[in-house]
């Protein structure tokens, strides 16, 4: 120890190097760092440092070690959110149920910009968009009904797909819900109707009716929106009995709807399943007969099969979402335990979780930040 000296405090870093610095910090770190001084606070909580984090570290790092997992624990329907820690060796090191999150027994869909959407829409209308890492909740005004809806009808509560992504355009994140309505006693089958939550209005929409008649539309079981744009996978009814597959999408920023083909894949497929790979939209294919996984990649409107995959040695799989670089997250076997496949290596690597017999809902991976639900 220093004794009769003087220790000599240099003047402080510039205010822009200390947010420069601070930008490219991962969230856990900066939330630690608010408590540091007021300056500090200041700066960490500002819309504009937000929106540089934003573009800095979260844009440009891919160091998740966490996701959500979402299962079916009950015949009645009842679903629980799990999250798991994984370490650099795709080892489990905890996972621990979500028991307070703010949305009981709700679907989730994310995270954008570290942000969820929760959808609760079985027995009443209860929606939000909820940050983790802040702990903040936005709570959503109830969906409205399709204008001029005729007498007798009513939504179909046990059909709805919803989407949520961010307008790079105008800066606002939306929510797109898709439902079914009926009319009593009816067996007439009506199109699909679309509405847009914007945050900036806090308002509903009705966007209009789906030119085509889809069916078996679905969410996702993990987040899939690329550059602004949303995916779904469906059937477009063709007369008859004649369903043909198609990917549905809508862009965050055109509100613009349009439908593609899918790739020319190996028939009969007992899994069909959409996903990211590589930042392109994915999907993949599990031979009902024969023991193979295919994933195709979309580039430019084109599809281009990237690799073809024996399963053979893994016994009965299913694909449910992309991890990070060459790996999915898949289940595997009769207990449907949790596996990490490596599709260039083949390794397949056993996460160590299983639960009982029950499916997994959707996988979702999670990275923190400090994304506000506040406007203004």
């Amino acid at each position: 120890m220093l004794k009769g000296k003087a220790i000599k405090i240099e003047d402080p870093l510039p205010e822009d190097l200390i947010t420069e610095i601070l930008s490219w910090l991962p969230v856990k770190a900066l939330l630690q760092f608010k408590c540091v001084c007021k300056s500090w606070y200041a700066i960490i909580t500002s819309q504009a440092f937000i929106s540089k984090h934003l573009n800095n570290y979260y844009d440009n790092y891919d160091d998740s070690d966490t996701f959500l997992a979402q299962y079916f624990v009950t015949k009645l329907g009842e679903l629980a959110l799990y999250e798991f820690l994984v370490d650099e060796t795709s080892t489990i090191l905890s996972y621990e149920e979500l028991r307070d999150r703010p949305i009981y027994n709700s679907f989730i869909c994310g995270p954008c910009n570290g942000i969820f959407y929760l959808d609760r829409y079985s027995y009443r209308d209860h929606r939000a968009l909820w940050n983790p890492a802040t702990n903040e909740l936005k709570t959503l005004p109830p969906l409205i009904r399709k204008p001029n809806l005729p007498s007798l009808s009513f939504y179909a509560g046990v059909k709805e797909v919803f989407g949520f992504g961010f307008d790079r355009v105008t800066k606002d994140y939306k929510v797109v819900v898709i439902k079914s309505w009926s009319k009593t006693n009816s067996k007439i089958r009506y199109p699909l109707s679309v509405f847009v939550y914007s945050l900036s209005t806090d308002s509903w929409r009705y966007w209009g009716d789906l030119p085509k008649n889809y069916k078996l539309l679905s969410n996702n079981k993990c987040y899939i929106c690329l550059n602004g744009v949303f995916y779904w996978l469906g059937s477009d009814y063709s007369g008859g009995k004649t369903y043909d597959e198609a990917i549905i999408s809508f862009d965050m920023a055109t509100d613009l709807i349009q439908d593609m083909q899918l790739p020319e894949y190996d028939k009969p497929a007992r899994e069909t399943v959409l996903s990211v790979y590589h930042d392109s939209l994915a999907l993949l294919t599990v031979h009902d007969i024969k023991d193979f996984l295919e994933i195709w990649t979309l580039k430019e409107g084109c599809w281009t099969k990237q690799f073809t995959v024996g399963t053979s040695s893994y016994r009965r799989i299913s694909p449910i979402a992309h991890w990070k670089n060459s790996k999915f997250i898949f289940e595997c076997g009769p207990c449907k335990k949790l596996t990490l496949f490596d599709i260039i290596t083949q390794e397949i690597t056993d996460l160590g979780y299983i639960k009982d017999i029950h499916s997994c809902e959707g996988i979702f991976v999670y990275r923190g930040s400090l994304a506000s639900l506040i406007q203004g």
